[in-house]
């Protein structure tokens, strides 16, 4: 006797269309597409003895479960908020630098219908993207010209491209940085038709290896800060203004990417120090790279300051229109610029209020919200109050961390579970667990957030109990 093939139960595209049609508003091409690709998959599984049906019901009904599944992800937004108790400020997981809802408030009038993004108002004429927020950049880090794109590794790219395609670029092995979404130096450097050659050891490069790696083919000179780790020891670097001396007594360009660039003066709001971008372009270097997204506190772009002369090279390569901002972006940027004009020590801007809300005021929240919590809940979760250490993130301030509070579920052996059942949140809440712990660091939760917080380990205690 024959044995029927597992494949016969399967129901029909039409049947499944049928059991389907009508619930939902997605369009019919759309619609059997989606059953095909489903039918497909279950084929593949039946085949593999990964699933089976004893009949056609069964499998019409786990078809169809599976499709309307995959039509309520796709009909919800895929972005969702989600609450970052990590500790890390500019998480790049959870999008970096928090932008607030006051910007918003001045966006959204900008943004629901046309802006003067290429066009200048006062000749009547097209104008440049580029010049809407280059005053700003060169009031804020004394540069004589600027330029924006999409992000720091496309800025650095567009340097190298239009600086020293097809010649050579020196930069010190302690340099090569790797940093997260394997962002490699030497791979960019590459990509931008450029020529690397390594300067010194790993961790001693002196000016003489700069100078004796000088050849007619070398067309600029890159310093990269180390933006995302610190070698100690024995170690030497020169000083960066003797990098730039040499490079123009060569007539070599010099070009310092910061990574992530700061502002204003860290170490006098009590954070760790970092180079500040107006001091590196005092040191006279060509260009300067850095990001909007991390200590700037704005949106993901990659800021060009610089020598007039370079900074409108870079602006006429062909590679700018690939690279390029969006309206968005920039008006976002324009927005979070304007935030630096005031006197105050650090501008006011969601990234640097948590980065510089007193361990005081976290320990005061967090004993508020273990407060609005039964007292069984406390006990239950095994809830304390404790400190911790949290950090900037994203390359930013490396090698150094910041004093923090967190809440603290010592549920040992439950933490894997708790942590994603608090993912499971709405919205989420991501945490961190450590030796057997789950830890829901306040540094990097907006104030607001807190009301969540309370809920969320409400609905936890109660799982748990059921």
């Amino acid at each position: 006797m024959v044995a029927h093939s597992p494949l016969r139960v399967l129901p029909s595209v039409q049947q499944v269309y049928d059991q389907l049609s009508g619930k939902s508003a997605i369009k019919d091409s759309y619609l059997i597409q989606l059953i095909r690709a489903e039918l497909a998959a279950l084929r593949e599984e039946l085949k593999a003895g990964k699933i089976a049906f004893t009949h056609k019901e069964q499998a019409l009904a786990i078809v169809s479960q599976r499709i309307e599944y995959g039509l309520n992800r796709l009909q919800s937004s895929s972005i969702i908020k989600v609450i970052n108790a990590t500790g890390v400020v500019l998480h790049t997981g959870l999008g970096r630098a928090p932008l607030g809802s006051q910007l918003w408030q001045e966006l959204a009038p900008l943004l629901n219908g046309y802006i003067n993004l290429e066009f200048d108002l006062e000749s009547g004429s097209r104008g440049e993207r580029l010049d809407l927020n280059a005053p700003l950049l060169q009031l804020l880090t004394g540069a004589p010209a600027a330029a924006v794109v999409n992000n720091n590794a496309a800025a650095l790219l567009l340097v190298l491209n239009t600086l020293a395609e097809n010649r050579e670029v020196l930069v010190s092995r302690g340099e090569l940085i790797e940093i997260g979404g394997s962002f490699r130096l030497p791979e960019v450097i590459a990509k931008s038709g450029a020529r690397l050659v390594e300067v010194g050891t790993t961790n001693r490069t002196h000016l003489t290896d700069y100078e004796r790696s000088l050849t007619p083919q070398t067309a600029a000179i890159l310093v990269a800060h180390p933006s995302n780790y610190r070698i100690v020891g024995f170690t030497e670097q020169p000083d960066r203004r003797e990098i730039v001396a040499l490079g123009h007594r060569h007539r070599i360009p010099v070009i310092m990417d910061l990574g992530s660039g700061i502002l204003f003066e860290p170490t006098t709001v009590g954070l760790p120090p970092e180079p500040v971008v107006r001091t590196v372009v005092a040191e006279h270097f060509d260009l300067v790279t850095f990001s909007g997204d991390k200590l700037l506190g704005g949106p993901q772009a990659g800021i060009i300051v610089g020598a007039e002369k370079y900074i409108q090279k870079i602006r006429r390569n062909p590679l700018m229109r690939a690279l390029r901002c969006d309206k968005l972006t920039l008006t976002i940027l324009n927005y979070t610029l304007r935030r630096y004009l005031s006197d105050a020590p650090a501008p006011e801007l969601p990234t640097h209020r948590l980065l510089l809300t007193p361990v005081a005021e976290l320990q005061r929240r967090a004993e508020k919200i273990l407060a609005q919590l039964p007292l069984e809940a406390v006990n239950v979760l095994k809830l304390s109050v404790q400190p911790t250490q949290s950090e900037a993130g994203s390359g930013s301030m490396p090698a150094t961390t910041i004093p923090s509070v967190a809440l603290v579920l010592s549920s040992r052996g439950a933490e894997t579970q708790l942590a994603k059942w608090l993912r499971q949140n709405q919205p989420p809440i991501i945490g961190y667990r450590r030796q057997g712990r789950l830890y829901l660091d306040l540094r990097s939760v907006l104030p607001e957030e807190d009301a969540a917080i309370v809920t969320a380990l409400q609905n936890l205690y109660r799982r748990l109990r059921a």
